[in-house]
């Protein structure tokens, strides 16, 4: 059960971020976001390093940011 409670956020997070790639992509083909980088891979990177960084015991909160900003790096470096 604890390990179910541990994951939980990243299959959360997970959810989020496929719903966010599917939203944006649709968004992208109909011409409604410019394509410099990918925002998908910024979506996927800031809900995986968020959801992540609430599976992780103890200082939550810097665990939660620090998985964010890393998530949010590896998602600007995607490229079209």
């Amino acid at each position: 059960m604890e390990f179910i409670k541990s994951i939980a956020p990243v299959i959360v997070a997970g959810g989020v971020a496929v719903y966010l790639i599917l939203t944006i992509k649709k968004k992208r083909e109909s011409g409604d976001i410019a394509d410099t980088y990918m925002s998908e891979g910024i979506a996927l990177g800031l809900c995986l390093g968020a959801g992540i960084g609430a599976s992780m015991p103890g200082y939550l909160s810097y665990f939660i940011s620090f998985g964010t900003l890393i998530g949010f790096l590896v998602g600007m470096r995607v490229k079209k």
